[in-house]
């Protein structure tokens, strides 16, 4: 799952990592995404207004449950917009 945005910064879901991002061109990646937890990025959305906030569909990897997460500091923390689902 890859995510670009107008202003160059490129997020990135990495397995065993988590989630990471880099400012074009330079290519420098940087782990980012504390409150994530035990929750896999199965799609991520940039708000097309605002490149700061970010929204995620995780699946949690112990519980098998999948939730919405909403991130409003460009992806340092997150609070949940939804609880777990089946």
């Amino acid at each position: 799952m890859v995510q670009a945005t107008s202003r160059g910064h490129v997020y990135a879901f990495v397995l065993g990592t988590g989630l990471v991002r880099t400012l074009e061109p330079e290519a420098n990646w940087n782990t980012i995404g504390g409150g994530l937890g035990q929750n896999y990025v199965l799609h991520l959305a940039v708000d097309p207004t605002d490149d700061s906030k970010l929204y995620a569909v995780t699946l949690n990897s112990q519980t098998r449950r999948h939730g919405v997460l909403a991130s409003s500091d460009s992806g340092r923390t997150w609070s949940s917009l939804g609880g777990p689902t089946k």
